[in-house]
């Protein structure tokens, strides 16, 4: 439902749980960003699992009539900026870095449960090698910096205010601590090729990956290129499913030999 404020979501999380730790992301975390660049919690349900948000108006960067605007240096600096507010929440403080590493964790693991179910020649050899690095990834997860994350940060969420040449932030089902790395992996698939991007998004963020991030980013990389063929599988969206495909064979590329 249209409003002069933004578009009005109603949504119905998967378990009560989800809802608990949206309504807390919402009220204690993604507050702290500024009103029309990220979502409002308008109301919520229990008895229902019902969740009523605000969402920012804006085209979607990846998909708009100014070609290319995700992979424009201003654009990427301005998440840094929106992603640094968030991570910069205190949410969670007092045992941030263990629920960090554990919510993680089960992440890495529900992706080794979904690559078996994804039906992509891209795999067709290489499962063995990603569950090796996925063994080797879990070791590091207690050592990785953590914060309150998005948890599927990147182009796909970011909206583009035409008005005022802003980016805003949508898609926070999934925002929860974690380990501050699954927050850059997205955006560093665009990066590669295009170094100017990531020195934008660290100049908008405050500071350069540090190196136990960068050290398990192109891990990191991988899970989240591919959650988004699982996904655009399970749309049936055969153009979303070939570019994701593509992305997760430029992750796998990416990765370290192993002897």
């Amino acid at each position: 439902m249209s409003s002069p404020e933004g578009i009005v979501e109603l949504r119905i999380p998967r378990t009560h749980g989800d809802l608990q730790r949206e309504v807390t992301a919402y009220r204690y975390a993604i507050s702290r960003l500024d009103t029309g660049l990220a979502p409002r919690l308008i109301g919520f349900e229990p008895r229902l699992r019902a969740l009523l948000t605000r969402e920012p108006r804006g085209e979607r960067v990846d998909d708009t009539p100014d070609k290319g605007l995700h992979l424009r240096e201003s654009v990427h600096d301005q998440a840094g900026q929106l992603l640094r507010r968030l991570h910069e929440s205190t949410l969670g403080a007092g045992a941030r870095q263990a629920q960090a590493a554990a919510n993680t964790l089960r992440y890495v693991d529900y992706l080794d449960r979904v690559l078996d179910r994804i039906d992509s020649p891209v795999l067709a050899g290489r499962r063995v090698v990603i569950r090796r690095r996925l063994a080797i990834l879990r070791e590091g997860l207690p050592q990785l910096p953590s914060a309150f994350c998005h948890g599927s940060f990147g182009s796909g969420v970011w909206r583009w205010q035409r008005l005022n040449r802003s980016v805003a932030l949508t898609g926070f089902a999934r925002a929860q601590l974690l380990a501050t790395v699954v927050d850059f992996a997205r955006p560093s698939l665009l990066w590669t090729d295009r170094p100017g991007l990531e020195d934008a998004f660290t100049e908008g963020y405050g500071r350069p990956l540090d190196e136990p991030e960068r050290l398990w980013l192109g891990d990191f990389a991988l899970l989240a290129a591919l959650e988004d063929l699982w996904h655009a599988i399970r749309l049936d969206d055969a153009e979303a499913r070939r570019h994701h495909a593509d992305a997760v064979c430029a992750a796998i590329g990416r990765l370290p030999v192993q002897p």
